[in-house]
């Protein structure tokens, strides 16, 4: 099997650019129907907000599928990975360890996703949440939680709401380590 998701998020205040966030995320499965499969993955990431030009993170994993009917699916991972970073300066906030602007490490993620439908199939609620220690540096810790609820209201439209919560210990000295992002969308398909 083969899944690639790209992400990107713009945003400006006053004609100033305020984000920039763009995260492409793919994956190949080798028997993704089985309750314990392998996999490999490659994220390639920019961030205008955190800074970073470039992030390259690349590695196998393994999946174990706790939970999977037609209701609902629960499945935690683990992957071991390889990752470049390359930030905008090498003036990091709360490291003054850190003195070239490119961080290489090996990560380890531990990664929980589930999809329920709820109410006989009228909500659905979505979500993954993830954390990657550094191996090499006990500081460098990156997570993330993602919620999403789909609520149908009239045939094609429904609403969704999201919520998507990030931490990252190493960022360039002027940004927050913490992100939160709240997003109401109404979307139409047509039936």
């Amino acid at each position: 099997g083969f899944k690639s998701a790209l992400n990107y998020q713009y945003g400006t205040f006053f004609y100033r650019q305020t984000l920039g966030e763009g995260i492409w995320r793919n994956f190949i499965y080798l028997h993704p129907r089985a309750r314990l499969y392998p996999y490999l993955m490659v994220w390639y990431q920019q961030s205008h907000q955190r800074g970073i030009d470039e992030r390259v993170q690349a590695g196998p994993g393994l999946t174990c599928v706790v939970l999977r009917t037609k209701e609902h699916l629960l499945k935690l991972s683990a992957t071991f990975t390889y990752e470049t970073s390359d930030f905008r300066t090498a003036s990091f906030r709360d490291r003054p360890d850190l003195r070239d602007r490119r961080i290489e490490t090996t990560r380890i993620t531990g990664r929980m996703y589930g999809e329920h439908q709820l109410l006989e199939g009228a909500v659905r609620l979505q979500y993954e949440a993830w954390v990657q220690p550094a191996l090499s540096d006990g500081d460098n810790l990156r997570a993330l939680v993602d919620a999403g609820l789909n609520i149908p209201v009239k045939k094609g439209f429904a609403l969704r709401q999201s919520l998507r919560w990030s931490y990252e210990s190493v960022v360039q000295r002027t940004n927050a380590h913490e992100d939160l992002l709240f997003t109401f969308v109404i979307s139409y398909q047509k039936p």
